[in-house]
């Protein structure tokens, strides 16, 4: 009999190889959610509709899946996006299903539980404060300094994100944070209400190490070579395999793996972000859930054949796992950002870049008629279109994404 497996959520369009992984496997695929897009039904075999968003609705939600459960058992539960993360461990653990402790999921979801369990593990990191007042947001500048980074506790995707240079921007970038982060506007914020994080700035090369954690074992992919916009910190582009050195890849990957055990989850794939600085690498961001941006469902398998989708279904399910890789070659995803905001009017373009060498996919994230808007106002609503490529090598696979968006035109009225 075919093994079932629940997902949370189906979010949004660009996760779709997850649920055609979890096809292509042979398992039997529910889905819990307020609701289930067109483009993801011919992959799921039940849909449970359910609210997720709040603890009180998840309390009511569990109660229904168990007696789902008696009925038809899941074998296993996962998430591919932030939402889901505490939602798949509260399931998991009524369930009795192999998952992260809730635990570790709200340690893993909340930045500045993150931030306390890092420092108990002796993982480098920023530092950082956790913030819920004014008071406490001059307070904590006085101790860090100048410039830093404020954003939400149970933020993802860089939303709510905002860089504070000086004394002078405090006010509103402290009013323009909670208006933001206010569950009666956003029920994404639910679980960490008007909480905050201010951080030590880093600089220094960016990049992610994807992997799985299964029965408490660490099983480590790769490292995603990243690039972020200066002041919306939008990621504009990824390359995979990062273009390190042996030791800097070495740094990398042991800290990925510190953290993830410091952080304790397991039984689910995870995407560690680490800032490469003068001083050493430092632990950014730890995900409790597989890198987005197209790296896990696209760029690892292209760039060393490894099945990132498939081994964290497998974790899921209580399987072993195996994330040898196959070969050795490149992948690059590369996002066109607008500079402004507006209503677009125009593409040009369009068919030469999908002809172009490399070209994997191609795909606009707003259409004609669409409207753009820029970070702080809206986190989600400039990335205008993408391009994924491949290559021999990490450099070729950059260089043609380059030059695929090169001839693209996006007229923003």
């Amino acid at each position: 009999m075919a093994k079932h497996v629940l997902f949370m959520h189906a979010m949004y369009a660009h996760k779709l190889r997850s649920f055609q992984s979890a096809k292509a496997a042979g398992l039997t695929v529910s889905v819990v959610g307020p609701e289930l897009p067109g483009w993801v039904t011919p992959y799921v075999d039940h849909f449970i509709e359910a609210p997720t968003d709040t603890p009180d609705e998840m309390r009511r939600t569990i109660a229904l899946l168990r007696t789902l459960h008696d009925a038809t058992p899941f074998d296993g539960v996962v998430t591919f996006w932030d939402h889901g993360v505490v939602p798949a461990a509260q399931v998991g653990a009524a369930l009795g299903l192999p998952s992260t402790s809730i635990g570790a999921a709200h340690r893993v979801r909340n930045k500045a539980a993150m931030r306390e369990a890092l420092a108990r593990g002796g993982v480098p990191h920023p530092a950082f404060a956790r913030v819920t007042s004014w008071e406490e947001l001059r307070a904590a500048c006085e101790r860090i300094g100048f410039p830093a980074i404020y954003k939400p506790t149970g933020g993802a995707g860089s939303a709510g994100v905002l860089k504070i240079e000086s004394a002078a921007q405090l006010r509103s970038v402290y009013e323009i944070a909670a208006n933001y982060v206010n569950p009666d506007s956003d029920s994404f914020f639910a679980y960490y209400p008007n909480e905050f994080v201010l951080e030590e700035f880093l600089s220094g090369q960016e990049v992610s190490v994807e992997g799985v954690v299964a029965r408490g074992a660490v099983h480590l992919a790769g490292v995603t070579e990243k690039w972020v916009a200066d002041h919306s910190f939008t990621e504009y582009r990824h390359a995979y395999p990062a273009r390190l050195s042996e030791a800097e890849r070495r740094e990398a990957t042991q800290l990925a793996e510190a953290a993830v055990k410091a952080i304790g989850i397991d039984n689910c794939g995870f995407h560690v972000e680490i800032m490469m600085t003068a001083d050493g690498g430092r632990i950014v961001e730890v995900n409790g859930r597989l890198g987005g941006g197209f790296i896990a469902s696209h760029l690892v398998p292209l760039g060393d054949g490894t099945d990132l989708i498939g081994a964290s279904l497998r974790a899921a399910l209580g399987e072993p796992v195996d994330l040898a890789p196959r070969f050795a070659a490149g992948a690059c995803t590369r996002f066109l950002v607008a500079s402004r905001a507006g209503t677009v009017r125009e593409w040009i373009g369009l068919d030469e870049v999908r002809r172009a060498p490399g070209v994997q996919e191609f795909g606009l994230n707003k259409q004609v008629g669409d409207r753009v808007v820029l970070p702080p106002e809206a986190f989600f609503e400039s990335r205008l279109a993408y391009v994924v490529t491949d290559g021999p090598d990490t450099g070729e696979a950059i260089r043609r994404a380059e030059a695929a968006l090169a001839g693209v035109r996006c007229v923003i009225a």
